[in-house]
């Protein structure tokens, strides 16, 4: 793979596994330096063991982290500035959602949902860009979700505050030369590596998407050359489903 992110920084969160592991993947392959975290430390290890087979001559930093500890983002980022330097590009990847209908939502589901998704990534976001350099690059991955419900109310409202919070970041740091901008995936497989599960819903293909196909995509939005015009968008990676009216459609 071309070594396109050589010499950038790229720090990835809720890496451990699905989606975030195949971004944090994808740009080792691209020549980055590469940290990533999860607060899962089975998980931290064993992508990290897997980036190293294909990661030599890089820096390399793996933490056991939750991002709900916002009083930790400071320390953590102090190790990564001492191992790593500053961060180029961020990927706002973590994110959870309980399933729980409406009725059923307690407080401590909301703070959790909430606190995981947007609370965290909002003040991880604001300490890494404090110390970005011009040409720097965010991305949230948010969800089909924020404009489509679910009826998982806590995950798509917070998805849908992620989108909001974009647009607002990118007019607030468009001035410093940092481009923000999101992507809202579909059905993915995140269980899958090549052939992904049947998805009867989807318009292309009738199939659900890879963790593969976030990462390209994460590619092609950090990549300065390719989408140095766009910022405060929201990238549809869903086969189709985001359009309205494609579930009644028989194609």
């Amino acid at each position: 793979m071309e070594q396109i992110f050589k010499n950038k920084n790229i720090l990835i969160s809720g890496a451990g596994k699905g989606i975030g592991k195949e971004i944090a993947i994808a740009f080792a392959k691209s020549g980055a330096d590469v940290v990533f975290f999860d607060k899962d430390k089975e998980k931290v290890t064993e992508v990290l063991e897997e980036i190293k087979k294909i990661h030599t001559g890089k820096k390399l930093l793996a933490e056991v982290f939750d991002i709900t500890r916002i009083n930790k983002i400071d320390s953590f980022l102090k190790k990564v500035k001492a191992e790593i330097g500053n961060i180029d590009i961020l990927v706002n990847n973590v994110g959870v959602g309980l399933v729980r209908k409406f009725p059923h939502t307690k407080e401590a589901d909301f703070d959790f949902v909430f606190s995981t998704g947007l609370k965290g990534p909002f003040f991880l976001t604001q300490k890494v860009t404090e110390k970005m350099r011009e040409g720097g690059n965010v991305i949230f991955i948010t969800s089909i979700h924020a404009k489509h419900p679910s009826l998982d109310p806590t995950y798509d409202s917070s998805k849908a505050a992620i989108n909001n919070l974009v647009m607002n970041l990118a007019l607030e740091l468009a001035k410093r030369k940092i481009r923000v901008n999101a992507i809202a995936p579909g059905h993915i497989d995140v269980e899958a590596e090549k052939k992904p599960r049947r998805q009867g819903d989807v318009p292309l293909g009738k199939k659900a998407g890879l963790p593969q196909d976030i990462a390209n995509a994460c590619l092609f939005l950090a990549d300065h050359k390719k989408a140095r015009y766009i910022i405060g968008a929201v990238l549809p990676v869903t086969g189709g489903l985001h359009i309205p009216i494609a579930k009644d459609i028989k194609f």
